[in-house]
């Protein structure tokens, strides 16, 4: 399988309220630089979905926000693609300054559900 793929980074804060003890720190308000990538199945070669297109609507699509964690970016975020770019696989990674994060595919959709 073929995917088209971009990289774009966004500055912003998020918290865990429920951080338990030993990451207490996580509970506050905190800044990072995430780092996205997403990933869409294409079905030829030849730039079938030209990657600005897909850039410009990830970008606009991705939100990180208060309580949010980085599953639940990027849970939101394929939801959207999916809507722009039906029948398609989707991947989508969202990091913490480029260092830990997640990847969720459309596939899991179904078997992750937010808190």
């Amino acid at each position: 399988m073929t995917f088209a793929i971009v990289r774009f980074t966004v500055p912003g804060f998020h918290r865990w309220p429920d951080a338990p003890t030993h990451r207490q720190y996580l509970a506050n308000e905190h800044r990072h630089v995430f780092h996205v990538e997403c990933g869409i199945e294409v079905r030829h070669n030849d730039r079938e979905l030209e990657f600005h297109d897909l850039l410009d609507a990830a970008e606009q699509d991705f939100v990180m926000q208060g309580d949010m964690s980085c599953e639940m970016a990027a849970r939101r975020l394929i939801h959207n693609l999916q809507q722009r770019f039906p029948r398609r696989s989707i991947y989508v990674e969202v990091f913490e300054d480029g260092e830990c994060g997640a990847r969720m595919t459309l596939e899991d959709l179904n078997g992750v559900h937010d808190p």
